[in-house]
């Protein structure tokens, strides 16, 4: 049996498998929050050992790539493995050390400092890089998420996965959310996941399509929209945060991208039957420097939420 022949086989399985009787089937919501998102493999693996089975994976930013991983491949500490290998390499920790225009770092003490956003990103944005986005589409290249996104997903279609999978982006043409569940998987994750103006929105037919996380980042309503069961949302936000200062029209556009984001994840969480809130809003969404941190933490907070339903399931 060749791959597709096996994908093909695993998802005729899937689409004839009847329910039994305590069983509880979920389509999983998980948001955009950029390394926070790595909470969603901890996630996935309680939702997996409390016996309640993921129908549809709907991925958002972060989420789409990790909700790629996890349709792909059963196995959940083999997925995390594999992100644990990418995560952990030297290149890729010099490619996200180019990104930001500096060195990588090479103590904990430097990844510290190395790791302030705002700092950061006003190193990034260089006379080069402002000339890139006046005349282009983004501040920086591709390269890295295409690199991470080939490292650990195959080039398959959407529609060939054994778990079945949404990847949510929006239209930069139309205006309008976009949700694929047909074409290649590589490139839906790449339009998911690239964020407005950092990197540039991915050509899709007619559309041109980038990350939605900014105005949409948990897929809570395109999730419920799927679900015979439970809709189970991932927030893996920052919770509410003063700041001291607003000083430059710069900070100002961001403080306003951070608020409506924030503000907008509140009222789509609503509907939601179960929310899992991994405590990972302190870390930057470009903080890679501790993942299995981030998945301990996503872990803890669905076993928690869901205990009341591995009761009934028990029961």
């Amino acid at each position: 049996m060749n791959m597709i022949d096996f994908f093909n086989f695993r998802k005729t399985r899937r689409r004839t498998e009847t329910k039994t009787k305590n069983e509880r089937r979920a389509v999983v919501a998980l948001g955009g929050g950029g390394a926070r998102g790595i909470a969603h493999f901890g996630v996935m693996q309680a939702i997996g050992e409390s016996g309640i089975k993921t129908e549809r994976i709907v991925g958002v930013s972060m989420g789409s790539l990790v909700g790629a991983m996890c349709a792909m491949e059963p196995d959940i500490r083999r997925v995390q493995a594999n992100a644990m290998e990418l995560l952990h390499s030297p290149t890729f920790k010099k490619k996200l050390a180019k990104v930001y225009g500096t060195a990588a770092p090479t103590t904990e003490e430097t990844w510290e400092g190395y790791f302030a956003w705002y700092e950061r990103l006003k190193n990034a944005i260089t006379p080069r890089k402002f000339r890139r986005a006046s005349h282009g589409q983004s501040l920086m290249s591709e390269n890295i998420l295409n690199e991470a996104i080939d490292c650990l997903l195959p080039d398959i279609d959407l529609a060939d996965l054994p778990t079945r999978l949404s990847v949510v982006a929006v239209d930069l043409l139309s205006g309008h959310r976009i949700v694929l569940e047909k074409g290649s998987l590589r490139k839906a994750v790449r339009a998911s996941t690239s964020i407005a103006s950092f990197f540039p929105p991915v050509p899709w037919g007619d559309m041109l399509l980038c990350d939605i996380g900014t105005v949409d980042s948990i897929p809570v309503t395109v999730a419920k929209s799927y679900a015979s069961d439970l809709t189970i949302a991932v927030d893996v936000g920052q919770e509410h945060t003063k700041i001291t200062h607003c000083k430059t029209a710069f900070e100002v556009l961001m403080r306003m991208e951070d608020i409506g984001e924030r503000l907008m994840r509140r009222y789509v969480s609503k509907d939601a039957d179960l929310i899992v809130r991994p405590n990972v809003s302190e870390v930057s969404w470009f903080d890679f420097k501790h993942p299995e941190k981030l998945i301990e933490a996503g872990r803890e907070a669905a076993r928690e939420a869901l205990l009341p339903l591995r009761k009934e399931l028990i029961g």
